[in-house]
């Protein structure tokens, strides 16, 4: 088989696979992209991404490192646009918000299954090396993928892809065939700073093109185990799993509803959780409603932690009690976030609201033992100091 057939038939075998988008690029370093990750990590815009070292990212960038003798990668992706449900009814509980792509099925898990079969065919077929990997391998897909000519990378530095925009979750296939590549686009976001404008947390610089992981909200309700920065919580709105606000605000792919059948919702609970609700689960119960979906990632005590802010940040006077609740649970990371939770809440509530606020918090105060939960409860007590109520 030529290399021209040999391309065409790779193409196909992940078109095969359900792949509505198939490039293929170079197995290069990725010089660029290198250069801007290490230096996102000499000035600490990685946060606590501790596993991403300068050798792993030197390695990520190096797709013959990831694969000995690669000459080709095939980038594909899945679009999950429509992976949303309507809003829920005005006057019904308080729902926290989830990033769309983990409203359903986890897709590590979609794209293992079709990637091993596609590397497994090009292994059999053309006695060739193949390995793939999804986002959590040491290979940089978004820079991979801009190379391919998928998409380009936007000021919010997400990939943007025709007709799709940012709405689409990519994979990879390295190979040692050698394939021709595919041409990068010549796109940009031009003067267009609706991604900038609408981060709640100025996580986006001025200019685009860099994010900062300590102010992305995003990485504080996935990847950040410890508290989040109190400067940081009023911000954050209802999102309990991830943001979508620098996508929502794109206005590549906007009108697109196109989503592969895994990444829909089961129903509105999974798109958008009933957050009283959420503080109730301990961790049997966690592990067996999320099961099979991305938000296992920010584990249970993570999950908590993050309803509590959106309760403080969205919540009603109904959802008074279940912070109250919160402020025994097991985790003393829950605990201290449900005391910036309820003082919160009934800050904006106030009135009657304060009064009772202030009763639980210096009850569970008197009891506390956590020195980190214990410095929360002072400070949301302070919120509650007699002369914000007038």
């Amino acid at each position: 088989m030529d290399l021209e057939a040999a391309r065409a038939r790779v193409v196909s075998l992940a078109e095969a696979e359900g792949f509505p988008l198939v490039r293929i690029a170079a197995a290069s370093v990725i010089e660029g992209a290198r250069v801007a990750a290490l230096a996102a990590r000499a000035e600490g815009r990685l946060a606590d991404l501790g596993w991403m070292t300068d050798e792993w990212l030197e390695r990520s960038t190096d797709p013959g490192r990831f694969l000995q003798g690669a000459r080709s990668v095939v980038v594909v992706a899945l679009p999950y646009a429509g992976a949303t449900l309507s809003a829920p009814e005005a006057g019904g509980p308080a729902r926290g918000k989830v990033a769309r792509y983990a409203a359903g099925r986890d897709y590590h898990r979609v794209f293992e299954t079709k990637l091993r079969r596609l590397a497994a065919t090009i292994r059999g077929e053309f006695e060739a090396g193949a390995r793939a990997t999804v986002d959590y391998g040491p290979l940089l897909e978004r820079p991979l993928a801009a190379l391919a000519g998928l998409g380009w990378l936007g000021k919010s530095t997400m990939l943007l892809a025709p007709g799709f925009g940012p709405w689409v979750l990519l994979g990879a296939v390295a190979t040692t065939l050698d394939l021709r590549p595919d041409e990068p686009l010549k796109k940009s976001c031009g003067s267009c700073t609706r991604c900038v404008v609408a981060c709640p947390t100025g996580a986006i610089a001025p200019d685009g093109q860099v994010l900062d992981a300590r102010l992305c909200i995003s990485f504080h309700t996935i990847e950040n185990r410890g508290p989040i920065p109190r400067e940081l919580r009023a911000k954050f709105g209802a999102w309990v799993f991830g943001c979508d606000d620098c996508l929502t605000s794109c206005p590549v792919g906007a009108r697109s509803t196109v989503t592969y059948p895994d990444f829909d919702p089961a129903d509105q609970e999974a798109a958008a959780p009933d957050l009283a609700g959420l503080l109730l689960l301990d961790e049997a119960a966690f592990a067996e409603r999320f099961r099979g979906r991305a938000i296992m990632r920010a584990k249970r005590d993570g999950l908590l932690r993050n309803a509590c802010i959106a309760l403080g940040n969205a919540g009603s006077a109904d959802d008074l009690p279940a912070l109250t609740g919160a402020l025994g649970d097991g985790a003393g990371l829950v605990r201290g976030h449900a005391a910036w939770g309820l003082s919160r809440l009934a800050t904006r509530l106030g009135g009657g609201h304060l009064a009772p606020a202030r009763a639980a918090l210096e009850n569970r105060l008197a009891i506390e033992h956590d020195p980190w939960a214990r410095e929360e409860i002072e400070a949301a007590l302070s919120d509650l100091s007699p002369r914000r109520e007038g």
